[in-house]
């Protein structure tokens, strides 16, 4: 054979050589990126959950520095504690009526005192959810708002420490 046949023949089984081990590396490529689209989305998930406690101690730092009074809320476990700075002053359990959503997570405040007749008072935390004792009003100013019932002797611990204004901070 002479050297040009030769060199064809070597060109061509390089070539197809090549695009052999190209086609099996692009198997492994859709897996490595799959892969890294999982991961990215794991970390993503955990930058997240880290922004989230990065918030709450804010939070909690700046309740200690401040000399106010204010409200944690556990959503998952349906309790709730009234600290002051570091302290905890009462602890309490809620029961949820109204629309069943999930609370939004974050800082909210007490928008408004609700005072009404024969010691029918209730809180209102904006648009979030209301914070009443079990004869709370008979109709809530506003429908579509969770409403959390606390026991009576809960329910005014809470009512008379608070005043207008006062943070609460709602935990998973």
């Amino acid at each position: 054979m002479s050297k040009r046949v030769t060199s064809k023949i070597l060109f061509l089984f390089f070539a197809v050589a090549l695009l052999l081990t190209g086609r099996a590396g692009a198997g492994e490529d859709a897996a490595e990126r799959e892969q890294l689209l999982e991961q990215e989305k794991l970390l993503s998930q955990k930058v997240e959950k880290l922004k989230r406690d990065q918030d709450f101690l804010l939070f909690e730092k700046t309740m200690y520095a401040s000399d106010s009074k204010y409200l944690l809320i556990r959503s998952s476990a349906k309790k709730g504690q009234l600290k002051y700075r570091n302290r905890v002053l009462r602890d309490f359990q809620y029961t949820q009526e109204g629309p069943r959503k999930r609370l939004k997570q974050g800082m909210v405040s007490v928008t408004k005192k609700i005072e009404g007749q024969k010691e029918r008072n209730a809180l209102l935390f904006g648009t979030s959810f209301f914070l009443l004792d079990k004869r709370g009003p008979s109709r809530p100013p506003q429908s579509g708002v969770p409403r959390l019932v606390l026991s009576k002797r809960d329910f005014l611990s809470v009512y008379y420490a608070v005043e207008t204004g006062a943070p609460a901070y709602v935990l998973p």
